[in-house]
């Protein structure tokens, strides 16, 4: 079948277009994609345990959350951390049994307690400060490494 002039010229063009296309692709996966990655100060609260993300609305949700979690790892971790953090609080404790330990003499806070076990109580009415040191001691409870095995976004 004889090509004509206009034609091969054609079919030369196209291949030239499709050598481009094919320039761009390979070039795309040669370099390896960028993924612009948020800076720590605009991340959203949470925490990540053992490599998995556990995202949160805000701190108290991400303490809270937490706490839930280390008390499903361990059922034992709410009476080890109640007795771990006794000497931290001057005036009442963090956990408790109902939210009337938590915040003794102080109604108006009772509220402010979630339940993070069965017949647990956790005071939230706290700064992320307290909030931290909180984590950092539920994690030498339960032997985990903060800032590795657990990491927080307050």
């Amino acid at each position: 079948m004889p090509l004509d002039a206009n034609r091969l010229t054609s079919l030369r063009a196209q291949i030239a277009a499709l050598d481009c296309v094919l320039d761009g692709l390979q070039r795309d996966l040669r370099a390896p994609e960028r993924v612009p990655q948020p800076s720590p100060l605009r991340q959203a609260p949470g925490y990540r345990l053992f490599g998995q993300d556990f995202p949160a609305r805000n701190g108290n949700d991400t303490l809270s959350s937490a706490f839930r979690q280390f008390a499903e790892l361990e059922p034992r971790f709410p009476e080890r951390f109640a007795q771990a953090v006794s000497h931290l609080g001057r005036a009442r404790r963090y956990v408790g049994r109902s939210p009337q330990a938590v915040y003794p003499g102080k109604p108006r806070l009772w509220a402010a307690t979630v339940e993070f076990a069965p017949q647990w109580y956790l005071g939230t009415n706290e700064n992320n400060a307290t909030k931290l040191k909180l984590l950092q001691a539920a994690c030498q409870v339960l032997g985990l490494e903060f800032g590795g095995d657990f990491q927080i976004r307050l």
